[in-house]
């Protein structure tokens, strides 16, 4: 999937990053920017790089949970979810630096490959045939270390990093995923233009989003109007322009490296709906962005039927996904997820069937979201030492469910229309 570009290509993506990713957590050697043939391996050998992304890894979530001890007062909850998402969203980045070091050290060793065969073919000097094959070995001792890297990686990122839903992560497997591998194996298949995320707020639609683009491999981008847009006119014009600039970058990084780009647009419906001066264009983008960008637009709503039907077309949103409140099978899956990594909990004594049956006792007229059981885990981890049962269980009955009985209503309806029984 990765083309080894020439050495003296200004646009080599490879160069662009390298000084920068060295130190992310997996350094994979220092490269050269002037030139990535000459590569000083002496630091793998000085270093656990293992141990290095792991730390990397714990130095982000404790920075979060630093900041989430230290919030008190009004919009107490929304402020940790603010901590929350930014703790993602760095863990997000932290992880694709780890995986666009991966591949460019996967094209080096190869490159260095073929260097030695056309060596050995030409009948080169012993001498630059061995330097060459030192390097190969070290840059093949590299490539080990990254696999057991990547096994760690797999508990943090992607469709592993999300509990439960196993119902929406087949779907969007059989759906996309496995379209993508295909295309990226050579076949000719048609990749969807927009997917659309919608449920009640809370429930993790974005995190949702964003998880599954790691375990699809594409890069991934956020489309967001500029602060100082304030007229609604302004900020939908600045949305669209930020759009179609996401949408070029998708195209050159398709064009050199063969790997697509999802381009997340929370809350779409501020932007696609009766009246918006993009409208029209935003139309004609997602008619055909998959074939034009190599791009497919992730949208996130909590009002699915905001949106014009033409929007929703099965032309421009085959796959419609709905995020529900978790059933009891879910929340205990999300309660795992939430404390298993905690040393003050002993999950021996946690009965996650009686939390989750607890969480779901409100049913059908209330409900609690996903955000609500992750505030409940951490108001638990927060203000006691040891967490048991009992903690977790008095958070539950003191905390009200986020979702009324009209709010499921609004949902049930939204998800009769858009997909019918096709999700019962």
């Amino acid at each position: 999937m990765i083309r080894i570009l020439n050495n003296n290509n200004s646009n080599n993506k490879f160069n662009k990053y390298n000084s920068n990713i060295a130190f992310r957590g997996v350094s994979l050697g220092n490269f050269d920017k002037k030139n990535q043939d000459k590569i000083d391996f002496s630091y793998i050998e000085d270093n656990n790089i293992v141990k290095k992304f792991e730390d990397g890894l714990n130095e982000i979530k404790r920075r979060a949970q630093l900041k989430r001890e230290k919030v008190y007062g009004l919009f107490k909850t929304k402020k940790i979810h603010s901590i929350n998402r930014d703790e993602d969203s760095n863990i997000t980045g932290f992880l694709m630096a780890q995986n666009i070091t991966i591949e460019a050290q996967e094209a080096y060793v190869k490159m260095l490959r073929q260097q030695a065969e056309l060596l050995k073919e030409n009948n080169e000097t012993s001498e630059k045939l061995i330097k060459i094959e030192q390097a190969l070995k070290l840059a093949q001792k590299t490539l080990e270390i990254t696999k057991e890297i990547a096994q760690k990686k797999d508990s943090h990122q992607g469709f592993d990093a999300i509990a439960g839903y196993d119902a929406e992560k087949f779907i969007l497997t059989d759906n996309f995923i496995n379209l993508i591998e295909s295309e990226r194996a050579g076949q000719t298949v048609e990749i969807p233009n927009s997917i659309l995320f919608f449920g009640p707020i809370g429930n993790g639609k974005t995190s949702f989003a964003k998880a599954f683009a790691s375990s699809a491999g594409c890069n991934f981008e956020k489309v967001k109007p500029k602060s100082s847009a304030r007229i609604k006119e302004d900020r939908e014009k600045s949305f669209y322009k930020d759009l179609i600039k996401k949408a070029e970058d998708s195209q050159e990084t398709f064009m050199e490296t063969g790997i697509r780009t999802i381009i997340l647009i929370d809350e779409i419906d501020r932007y696609a709906y009766e009246g918006s001066c993009i409208l029209p264009k935003l139309k004609r983008f997602l008619e055909n962005c998959s074939e034009n960008y190599h791009c497919t637009v992730f949208a996130t709503t909590n009002n699915p039927l905001v949106l014009p039907s033409p929007v929703r077309a099965e032309k421009r949103m085959p796959i419609k996904v709905c995020i529900e409140p978790p059933n009891e099978i879910n929340a205990a899956l999300v309660f795992k997820h939430y404390l298993k990594d905690y040393p003050n909990v002993d999950m021996k004594k946690i009965d996650l069937k009686e939390l989750a049956e607890e969480l779901c006792s409100v049913f059908p007229n209330k409900a609690y979201n996903n955000s609500q059981i992750e505030y409940i885990c951490s108001e638990c981890i927060k203000n006691q030492d040891n967490i048991t049962q009992d903690d977790l269980l008095y958070q539950i009955k003191t905390n009200e469910p986020a979702l009324d009985k009209e709010s499921l209503e609004k949902y049930k309806n939204e998800k009769k229309e858009l997909i019918g029984a096709y999700y019962d």
